[in-house]
C-alpha cells in the first residue's frame, strides 16, 4: 500500500506543486483576510454581505446549535420560510461546515460570523483554481506545456474580474458558480475513450452542490454550460445521441435529487413571490456596450470589472483563436464566449429575446449581466489554450502587431487622459491611474508573449505575467475595507434600547432583525412573498397596525401617528431615532366583523383607506365559515412563540377570528384544542383562524415540500452511496 502511494505521489509530484503554488497564491492575494494581526485585518464592506448573508448564516448557526432545522424565520418580512428562501444555503456543505466549526470553537456572534463567511469566500476562491486547474489539465494532458496552461487557467478564472467583483460580496453567486469545472471535469471523462457513465454522477454532485449554495441564475447558466459542453463532446466524438440523453438525465436527476431538500421548498416559495409579477424589461437588463472598454481598463467606467481578465489573459486567448485549428477545443470555447458575451448585454441585441422566449428558465431572472459568468469560464479556457500556443507555435507577424497594437492604444489612451488632467481644472486623476494600470501591463504583456518562447524561461514568465496582474487588480478592489470583522456588526444604542416583547419593529436596517432577534416587518432578501409585498406598499400607518408594530427606527423626528422618542443617536450625517407607538394592535388579537374582497387589489385599496377598522374588522379573502354576530373578547394569550411553534390561549363568548400578524404561508397548520382549523389569509397577508369556543390555537410549520425533498435527498444519498461501493468493488 505505501509503496502505491509513494508511486502515485511521484507520478503527480508536478500537479501536486502547482495545486500549492495555487493555495499560496490564493494566501497571498487574501492574506489580509486571514491574518490574525487585527492591525493588517481588511473586511468586506458592510452590504449585501453583512445585511444577508451573515445574518442568513448566523441565524442558521444558532437555530443548528440547538438542533433545530431552521425551517422559518420570523424576524424580517414579518416572517418568511427561511430554508425555502435559497440564498440562505441552509444544507449547502461547506456553510455546514463552517457553521459546525464556530459552534465547536465558542458559539457564533455577528462577528465571529462575518470572520468565518469571509474565510469561507477565500476557501471557494482556493475551491474555483483548482477545479480549473484539474479540468484544463485534463484537457491538455500529455501536451508540453499542459502543466502552465492549467495554472493560467486557474489564475484567470478565480481572480479575474468576475469572481473578484460583486461575488465576492453576494456569496451565493460566487458559491454556485465554482462548482462548475467540476462538472464539465466530469462530462469530459465520461466521453473521452470509452463512455464512463460514473463519471456523469461526478457532474451530477457539482450541480448539486451549485443548487444548494442557493443562486438559482448562476445555476441556470451551470446547467446550460454542462448541457452544450456535452452535446458538443457527443457530436465531436460521433457518439449517439443516446449517450447525450442518458447522461444529461444522469447529471439533472443526481443533482436535482441532492438539492430536492432545499430546491422543492425554494420552488413553491418561487412561484409566491414578486419575482413572477417582473416582465421583460424588468428582467433584460444588462452591461451598458461601453463596458466593454473595461476589458482593457479595469474601474474605469463602474465600481467593477466582470469583464477583465487581465490583458495577459486576453492576448493569450486572442492567441489560442489565432491558432483554433491547432486545438479543436478552442473553437467551442470562442463561440460560447461570445455568445454569452452578448447575453450579458440583455435586452440590447436581439439575442436576449431569442434566449427570453425559447430558452426555459430565462424568462425568472433579472440582472443579465451576470452571464459574464460564462464568459469568465471561457476565456480562462482560451487563456490556457493560448498558453499552450503562445509556448509551442512560432508567433506570426500579424499578432505580434496585434499585441503591440493593444498596448499602443493603452499608451494613446493614457497620453491623451494625461493631457487631459494637466489642462483642465478638476480632471479625474482616479481614472488616469486606472488606465496607467491599464498602458503598464499592456506593455508588459505584450513583451513577455512576443517572447514566450524562450525555453529558459517562457512558461513561468507566462503564470508570474498573469498572477501578477491579476493579484495586482485585487488588491484595488472596492470590495474590501482595512477595518477589523470584530469592530462590524456592533448594534447601536436605538438596537438596544428595544425591550424584549412580542410586537414588531419597522427598520431594524435590512436583515439585521434576524441578526439581532427582532422582528423587523422589512428585510433585503430578493425573494420577497407577493403577499407580504402587498402589505408594504400599504401607507405606513396601515402597515403597522396590521404587522402589530410597536417599534419604528426612522431618522425622522415625527411620525404620522402618536409616537414617543425612546432613543435615540444624534449623528447629523445619519441620525436615527426609535419611535415608541402610542396605540400598537397586539401580534394577536379577536375580531368579530369580516370584510369578505377576493380581489386582492380592491382589497388594498380598501386597507389603504385609514378609516379601515383594524381593531374590529379583518380583511378576508373568502367567507370566514362561521357566523360572526359581533361581540368583544379578552386580548389572546401567546403562550409559546417559537419560529415554528406557536401556542395562543384565546377566551371568546362569541365565534370570532383569530388574527395573527404571523405571514400565512403553506405549511402552517393550526389546530383548537387538537382539531385542525382552517388558516385564512387576513388583511392580504396574515393568518386568520377561526375560533367558536375558549380553547388552545397551536400552529407548526411543517411544509409537505420539505418532507418530500428530504425523502428524495436522502434517497440520493444512499443511492449514490450504494454506486461508488458497487464501483470501487467492480474497478478493485
Amino acid at each position: 500500500m505505501s509503496c502505491m502511494l509513494i508511486s502515485m505521489l511521484k507520478r503527480w509530484r508536478v500537479d501536486l506543486l502547482c495545486l500549492l503554488l495555487l493555495a499560496a497564491l490564493c494566501a497571498l492575494a487574501y492574506w489580509r483576510l486571514l491574518t490574525p494581526n487585527t492591525a493588517d485585518q481588511q473586511s468586506f464592506v458592510e452590504g449585501d454581505f453583512s445585511g444577508q448573508f451573515v445574518a442568513f448564516a448566523q441565524y442558521q448557526a444558532e437555530r443548528l446549535a440547538q438542533g433545530q432545522v431552521p425551517l422559518w424565520n420570523p424576524y424580517n418580512l414579518g416572517g418568511h420560510p427561511f430554508l425555502a428562501d435559497t440564498q440562505s444555503a441552509v444544507f449547502y456543505p461547506p456553510r455546514l461546515v463552517t457553521v459546525a466549526l464556530i459552534n465547536a470553537t465558542g458559539g457564533s456572534t455577528p462577528q465571529r460570523m462575518y470572520d468565518a463567511l469571509q474565510k469561507e469566500v477565500v476557501a471557494h476562491f482556493l475551491i474555483a483554481s483548482w477545479l480549473m486547474y484539474l479540468l484544463v489539465r485534463r484537457l491538455t494532458h500529455g501536451q508540453q506545456h499542459s502543466y502552465a496552461a492549467a495554472l493560467v487557467s486557474a489564475i484567470t478564472f478565480a481572480y479575474g474580474g468576475y469572481l473578484t467583483s460583486y461575488p465576492q460580496l453576494q456569496i451565493a453567486v460566487l458559491e454556485a458558480g465554482v462548482w462548475l469545472p467540476l462538472a464539465l471535469l466530469g462530462i469530459l471523462e465520461a466521453t473521452r475513450d470509452q463512455v464512463r457513465w460514473w463519471c456523469f454522477g461526478i457532474s451530477g454532485v457539482a450541480l448539486g452542490l451549485s443548487l444548494l449554495a442557493g443562486h438559482p441564475q448562476t445555476t441556470l447558466f451551470f446547467i446550460y454550460a454542462a448541457l452544450i459542453y456535452l452535446g458538443w463532446r457527443v457530436y465531436m466524438r460521433r457518439l449517439s445521441w443516446r449517450i447525450f440523453v442518458i447522461g444529461a438525465a444522469i447529471f439533472g436527476v443526481i443533482g436535482g435529487g441532492l438539492a430536492a431538500m432545499q430546491l422543492i421548498p425554494g420552488l413553491e416559495y418561487l412561484r409566491l413571490t414578486t419575482r413572477s409579477e417582473l416582465n421583460f424589461d424588468a428582467r433584460g437588463n444588462g452591461f451598458p456596450f461601453f463596458d466593454v472598454m473595461q476589458m482593457l481598463f479595469p474601474g474605469f467606467l463602474t465600481l467593477w470589472s466582470p469583464l477583465y481578465f487581465g490583458i495577459g489573459g486576453l492576448l493569450l486567448g486572442a492567441y489560442a483563436i489565432w491558432q483554433r485549428d491547432r486545438y479543436r477545443e478552442v473553437t467551442f470555447w470562442a463561440l460560447f464566449g461570445l455568445i454569452a458575451l452578448l447575453l450579458s448585454f440583455g435586452r440590447g441585441t436581439i439575442l436576449y429575446d431569442l434566449f427570453y422566449n425559447l430558452a426555459p428558465g430565462f424568462t425568472l431572472f433579472r440582472g443579465q449581466e451576470r452571464s459574464a459568468y460564462l464568459v469568465a469560464i471561457c476565456t480562462a479556457m482560451l487563456a490556457g489554450y493560448g498558453t499552450l500556443a503562445i509556448l509551442t507555435v512560432p508567433l506570426s507577424a500579424r499578432y505580434r502587431w496585434f499585441a503591440v497594437g493593444i498596448a499602443l492604444l493603452s499608451v494613446i489612451v493614457f497620453a491623451a487622459l494625461f493631457i487631459q488632467w494637466l489642462l483642465v481644472a478638476g480632471s479625474d486623476s482616479r481614472r488616469l491611474g486606472l488606465v496607467a494600470f491599464g498602458a503598464m501591463f499592456a506593455i508588459l504583456s505584450a513583451w513577455v508573449l512576443i517572447r514566450g518562447r524562450d525555453k529558459r524561461w517562457g512558461a513561468a514568465g507566462i503564470v508570474a505575467l498573469v498572477s501578477f496582474e491579476l493579484l495586482s487588480f485585487g488588491r484595488a478592489n472596492p470590495n474590501l475595507e482595512s477595518e477589523a470583522p470584530y469592530a462590524r456588526l456592533q448594534p447601536s444604542a436605538v438596537i438596544t434600547a428595544i425591550p424584549d416583547e412580542l410586537y414588531r419593529v419597522d427598520g431594524a436596517r435590512e436583515n439585521f432583525g434576524t441578526l439581532y432577534g427582532l422582528m423587523d416587518v422589512r428585510g433585503i432578501s430578493p425573494l420577497r412573498a407577493a403577499s407580504v409585498d402587498q402589505v408594504l406598499k400599504l401607507p405606513e400607518q396601515q402597515i403597522w397596525r396590521i404587522m402589530a408594530v410597536k417599534w419604528v427606527i426612522t431618522p425622522n423626528e415625527q411620525l404620522p401617528v402618536g409616537s414617543t422618542v425612546i432613543a435615540e443617536i444624534d449623528n447629523p450625517y445619519n441620525p436615527s431615532r426609535l419611535h415608541q407607538l402610542d396605540d400598537p394592535l397586539p401580534l394577536a388579537r379577536l375580531v368579530y366583523q369580516a370584510w369578505v374582497e377576493p380581489d386582492v387589489q380592491k382589497a388594498a385599496g380598501f386597507l389603504s383607506d385609514q378609516s379601515f377598522d383594524l381593531n374590529s374588522t379583518v380583511m378576508l379573502q373568502q367567507q370566514p365559515g362561521i357566523e360572526l354576530t359581533g361581540g368583544f373578547g379578552i386580548t389572546p394569550y401567546i403562550g409559546i412563540f417559537e419560529p415554528e411553534y406557536v401556542v395562543v390561549y384565546v377566551e371568546t363568548l362569541k365565534p370570532a377570528i383569530l388574527n395573527l400578524a404571523l405571514v400565512n404561508y403553506p405549511g402552517w397548520e393550526a389546530t383548537l384544542d387538537g382539531k385542525s382549523v382552517p388558516i385564512l389569509t387576513g388583511n392580504l397577508a396574515t393568518m386568520a383562524i377561526p375560533v367558536d369556543h375558549d380553547g388552545f390555537v397551536e400552529l407548526r410549520f411543517a411544509p409537505k415540500s420539505y418532507e418530500i425533498g428530504v425523502i428524495v435527498s436522502v434517497g440520493m444519498v444512499l443511492l449514490l452511496a450504494v454506486g461508488v461501493v458497487v464501483i470501487t468493488r467492480t474497478r478493485g
